[in-house]
């Protein structure tokens, strides 16, 4: 319980690093009175960037990063996004110029003139060359680990003279996680007695070990991840030691296009494996569909309660009015009527 409670902590008071005054910053501007004003940003893979001032055209082909972009009401300044980026509504009047980071049209991605491009890790510096020859800076970033998470809403606050949106954003999303902490913890109960989860990562038996955003996100709903040890991020689980370690909880992650009737199938599958057919949670029809959308950004707060709910099978919080609070507050009063998604099957 204590560790627990601590690591709640942690994260809570490290959210609000980006409106420490005097505090250390991975982003400084620069003015050069004869080129004009610069903004220097460090992104995830270490590299620093200049970024001329001020920027009107941005592609984003990573849906995190867009969401992100959205939220601080940016998106009349994107050209171009990847086909995952649906989210906040906004994003499907943009045109898309990739399926995703590893997917990209490079040919309409130049057409379009952008001033920045944003990517993950998986654009390929080949193609992330292309675009720095041509005096394009690309930033590299991730959205799937919360610590990250602050970083990227205050360097996207600064290159796009959004601060005061991205510290408001910030004290949301911090709100929201201290209300759902606080709700876990009135029910959560010693770490013998917490749920053993399996996490299946898009494919069967991957996993996600105790160096991942995902192992965050077990902690934080107050679950105990089988991998959390396994010395590589993304092991491939083998049958036996799942069956040996008897998850209580098995909750599949699947990317946020999935419909409800192909969520519906999966579920079946896993079910139907022969593997997995003594472990407690097939017995006792406890195999969840959860979809990325609820983690890979600024929504995790409430992905977090998500779980939470299915690992302890209590409402100790209602979600969907914690939810549609959430996004009312950061996309607007027309963005919640808008959503029409399943995003835990079976629906809770």
């Amino acid at each position: 319980m204590i560790n627990r409670l601590l690591f709640i902590l942690i994260i809570i008071i490290f959210l609000p690093v980006i409106s420490m005054a005097g505090g250390k910053s991975e982003v400084e501007t620069s003015v050069d009175k004869s080129l004009g004003n610069y903004i220097t940003v460090k992104d995830y893979t270490g590299k620093e960037l200049i970024i001329k001032q001020p920027v009107t055209r941005v592609i984003s082909i990573n849906s995190g990063l867009s969401e992100i972009l959205g939220a601080l009401e940016c998106t009349d300044l994107m050209v171009g996004r990847d086909s995952f980026s649906t989210f906040p509504s906004s994003l499907k009047y943009v045109q898309a110029v990739a399926k995703n980071s590893s997917s990209p049209n490079m040919e309409m991605m130049l057409s379009l003139e952008p001033d920045l491009v944003i990517a993950d890790l998986m654009f390929d510096k080949s193609k992330r060359k292309i675009l720095e020859n041509r005096g394009i800076p690309v930033i590299i970033e991730s959205t799937s680990n919360p610590e990250r998470l602050p970083f990227i809403v205050e360097n996207f606050g600064k290159i796009f003279d959004k601060s005061d949106r991205a510290n408001y954003i910030m004290s949301v999303l911090k709100d929201t996680l201290s209300i759902v902490g606080k709700g876990i913890l009135e029910f959560e109960v010693e770490d013998k007695n917490k749920p053993i989860v399996y996490y299946e990562n898009r494919k069967p038996y991957k996993s996600a070990s105790g160096t991942t955003g995902h192992h965050q996100f077990i902690v934080l709903a107050g679950g105990i991840n089988i991998a959390a040890d396994e010395p590589v991020s993304s092991p491939k689980l083998n049958p036996e030691f799942i069956i040996d370690r008897n998850p209580d909880i098995i909750i599949r992650r699947v990317s946020g296009d999935i419909t409800s009737d192909a969520m519906k199938v999966m579920l079946k599958s896993i079910y139907d494996r022969p593997s997995l057919q003594t472990v407690n949670a097939v017995i006792n029809k406890k195999v969840y569909i959860v979809k990325s959308d609820l983690f890979i950004s600024l929504r995790y707060p409430v992905g977090v309660a998500y779980l939470a709910s299915l690992f302890y099978e209590t409402d100790f919080i209602d979600i969907n009015s914690l939810f549609k609070n959430y996004i009312t507050a950061i996309y607007g009063n027309n963005e919640w009527s808008r959503i029409r998604e399943t995003y835990v099957y079976p629906e809770q």
